[in-house]
């Protein structure tokens, strides 16, 4: 089986979505452009708590009130 990151994602009421990624950077760019359009995310079968992420990390917090904001 090839190292990456498998990702499935949804949003509330949606139906869930894969991805796969080689390297942490593809994923990093894929969850700063799409985490306010994801409800639930789950990374090689590890459910991760977006409001927790995200209350734990203030420049990420940060980044995606004014992504929102500007839609940038």
């Amino acid at each position: 089986m090839s190292e990456g990151f498998n990702i499935v994602y949804a949003k509330s009421g949606g139906r869930p979505c894969n991805k796969f990624f080689e390297s942490r950077r593809d994923v990093v760019k894929f969850l700063m452009n799409e985490l306010n359009n994801i409800d639930f995310i789950c990374v090689n079968d590890v459910t991760i708590d977006k409001d927790l992420m995200v209350k734990n990390n203030i420049k990420l917090s940060r980044y995606l009130k004014l992504k929102k904001i500007y839609g940038i």
